[in-house]
């Protein structure tokens, strides 16, 4: 299991999430996107390059860009697609914590 007590998060609903959530990806720096209660996404583990600990719910070291792409279509959440773009330019991986409804991005 990884820590990530140490990456700043960042409440979706805020205002202007998706554009401080560009820039904290694009500086190479990490952030956790705190999802609303009602986010569920339905991916499998061995898509976008994701790997799944046996004893979690979590995917972890995904694809960010093309994953996030993947997210906006099935949830209609437009701002993700700033957020995917950030990804596809940084090359960013992405963790997904579906029991806790969190995105959390990383290099």
């Amino acid at each position: 299991m990884r820590d990530y007590s140490n990456i700043p998060v960042l409440d979706w609903q805020a205002a202007k999430a998706p554009q401080k959530a560009k820039a904290q990806i694009l500086h190479q720096e990490p952030v956790i996107l705190q999802m609303p209660d009602d986010f569920r996404i339905d991916i499998e583990s061995d898509a976008f390059g994701c790997k799944r600990e046996a004893d979690s719910n979590i995917l972890y070291d995904c694809d960010g860009g093309e994953l996030l792409q993947q997210v906006v279509q099935q949830t209609r959440m437009e701002g993700l697609k700033t957020v995917a773009e950030a990804c596809t330019r940084s090359s960013s991986r992405v963790d997904i914590d579906r029991e806790r409804h969190r995105i959390i991005v990383h290099d």
